[in-house]
């Protein structure tokens, strides 16, 4: 009776060979980014970038960034400087370095960053400062409690416009009739919003921002307005003593 032959074993497949490699390419990735995640040594992160470019034969070009040229405002280029400005930290952004007096002193400068529009514009009859009844309930409804409790720096500034403005006014230029009108704003949003009157800067611009010129360059009544805006400037950031606990009040 001839023998039972036995059944060939099963072969690994070759897709599985492939797989294998690519999840070990993937995992030297991983702990490559998981390396780089903190620059403690930028020096010797600056020869491994020239090591690799040297191996590979970068020398820069058309959609390839000039790693091997020192440029003074790129990234890499200033490791160098920051490292030996700064050593082994681990954050090299920290600023060590005091700052340079310069002819003025006491001159202080606080970037307010953007300025965002809170609500809609207050519009102004021809030639008029005073608040109409519509404007009083847009204030107190819609805009007031955006600004309530804030410590932002909230800009008031005033427009001013047209034959009609300049007619109407009393002999008042653009930028005085602007100016009244952001202060009648403020006023209001003081007395009647219950606003903190410290974080409003009352601004004229005048004639120079209209928001549309219309037929004839005369424009709208959107150009007889008030527009608040908030900024990321602080109180505390312009004044030293900003609850007046002190002289000066």
């Amino acid at each position: 009776m001839p023998e039972k032959k036995e059944a060939p074993k099963a072969e690994v497949p070759e897709w599985v060979l492939t797989f294998g490699d690519l999840m070990s390419l993937l995992l030297c990735f991983f702990i490559l980014l998981a390396a780089f995640s903190e620059l403690k040594k930028p020096r010797e992160y600056q020869d491994i970038i020239e090591s690799i470019n040297e191996a590979m034969g970068a020398s820069g070009g058309m959609g390839m960034a000039h790693i091997l040229e020192r440029l003074d405002n790129s990234m890499i280029t200033d490791r160098d400087e920051r490292a030996r400005r700064d050593g082994d930290k681990k954050s090299t952004d920290e600023n060590v370095e005091s700052n340079v007096p310069g002819k003025e002193e006491q001159v202080n400068i606080v970037q307010e960053g953007a300025r965002h529009a809170i609500g809609a514009s207050i519009i102004f009859d021809a030639g008029s400062y005073q608040l109409t009844k519509r404007d009083q309930d847009l204030i107190r409804t819609l805009i007031a409690p955006k600004i309530r409790g804030l410590n932002y720096i909230c800009p008031v500034v005033g427009h001013a416009w047209g034959i009609e403005d300049k007619r109407v006014s009393g002999g008042m230029g653009f930028d005085e009739l602007a100016f009244k009108r952001a202060k009648a704003v403020k006023e209001f949003l003081v007395r009647e919003g219950g606003v903190d009157p410290t974080i409003l800067r009352v601004e004229s611009a005048g004639n120079t921002e209209p928001n549309s010129l219309g037929s004839g360059g005369q424009g709208g009544d959107s150009n007889r307005r008030v527009q608040i805006y908030q900024t990321g400037r602080t109180v505390e950031q312009t004044h030293p003593d900003p609850n007046f606990t002190g002289a000066g009040g």
